[in-house]
């Protein structure tokens, strides 16, 4: 750390240039005496990916940022609140700590908490702002995670684990094994010091992978934000032996759905279909990854639209549904000169779901243009094209 980036006219000229033109910057090199232009960029840039990010970060005076890049590959504060609130304890310790967004909440949910960074400059500045935010109880270490367990003696009520998803060549890995740590190899030493485990994966991992390859999992967690599938966490209980629950959650910044199962609801669960109804109903992105395309048909007594179609239907509108609702105004069959003159030039959001054409392919078609309240959801019901219109209800 360089700790002159902190004095007070340095950090002004910062917060002033948050939105400066970052080549012009560069071009006028460092106006402060001893200071590298680099130096000074370097925080602008991180800083500027904390507006929406890391709001309390970037609202707290005199925290220092590390590159970019660290800050692009840490969890979000809205994704580190929400993973927080499903463990609660005495003791934690986070194995990957990074920059130290998930330590920090875990601080406010356990009395103490151990966060383990391996890159020294990383560590040292977690470390720093965790004094800034006035999180006192958090013991940093600049060690590797696998490493401090090790040689530890202690025993915690839960371990965190975020495995590095790139290569030293920075290219992104999904498979379980490939990140690192590689925590399939290490599932003995986790237990030996915590009795329960949280493991975030890429929520590009197939969940039924992960429930194979990883012991004792209780409870998966999908997490998504704004309809964005945000974190993938395998919960792992020592000596659980049971049935995995699926949680799902997609928070928005007025309400949360949430919708859980169990593996075998969704493999016993029978779906019944039809054609569309009165009103559409899309599940959330969260429910998508789940898999859950049965269980949705028969918990809230909807009709898919086919087998293949994870789009269903109702004539009563239903409460509480894991996703959006619409309202019905027109189905149309796919033929392409009937449905020119029906759709042809309109402006409405276009989707597809078991539909072979892409969106961008069937928007120059039919000459349509983004905006206004209408949908058109041009997807396959009873082994057929068809195009549903709707508008937004819930």
């Amino acid at each position: 750390m360089n700790k002159i980036l902190l004095n007070t006219d340095i950090q002004a000229f910062i917060n002033k240039h948050i939105g400066s033109n970052i080549h012009e910057l560069i071009l006028k090199g460092s106006p402060f005496e001893g200071l590298d232009i680099k130096e000074l960029i370097e925080q602008i840039e991180a800083k500027k990916k904390c507006v929406l990010k890391l709001k309390t970060w970037f609202e707290t005076p005199g925290i220092y940022y590390p590159n970019k890049l660290n800050i692009e590959q840490t969890s979000s504060e809205t994704a580190a609140l929400i993973k927080s609130e499903f463990m609660q304890g005495a003791s934690l310790v986070d194995l990957t700590g990074g920059f130290g967004v998930d330590s920090y909440y875990f601080s406010k949910q356990f009395k103490t908490v151990v966060h383990c960074e391996m890159d020294s400059k990383l560590a040292e500045i977690a470390a720093y702002n965790f004094e800034v935010l006035g999180a006192k109880n958090i013991e940093s270490h600049n060690k590797d995670g696998i490493e401090f367990l090790k040689t530890c003696s202690d025993t915690f009520d839960w371990m965190y684990i975020d495995p590095s998803r790139r290569d030293a060549q920075k290219n992104k890995k999904f498979l379980i094994e490939d990140c690192s740590p590689n925590v399939i190899t290490h599932q003995d030493l986790f237990f030996k010091h915590a009795e329960n485990v949280l493991i975030k994966m890429s929520p590009m991992l197939d969940i039924s992978v992960g429930i194979t390859a990883l012991k004792h999992v209780k409870t998966v967690y999908i997490v998504a934000v704004k309809n964005e599938v945000k974190e993938l966490l395998f919960h792992q209980e020592k000596d659980f032996d049971g049935t995995a629950t699926i949680q799902t959650l997609n928070s928005h910044p007025k309400s949360t759905e949430l919708f859980s199962f169990e593996i075998a609801e969704e493999e016993n669960a029978e779906a019944t279909f039809s054609s569309p109804k009165t009103y559409l109903y899309e599940p959330n992105a969260a429910v998508m990854k789940s898999g859950a395309f049965k269980l949705i048909s028969e918990k809230f007594k909807l009709d898919k639209l086919d087998p293949h179609t994870h789009l269903y239907t109702s004539d009563k509108k239903i409460e509480k549904f894991p996703g959006k609702i619409y309202q019905i105004s027109n189905t149309l069959p796919y033929q392409k000169k009937p449905l020119k003159k029906a759709i042809g030039g309109l402006k409405a959001n276009v989707k597809t779901r078991n539909f072979p054409e892409k969106i961008e392919v069937l928007k120059t078609l039919f000459k349509l243009t983004d905006g206004g309240d209408l949908y058109l959801f041009f997807t396959t019901s009873n082994d057929k094209k068809i195009v549903v219109e709707g508008r937004l209800v819930s």
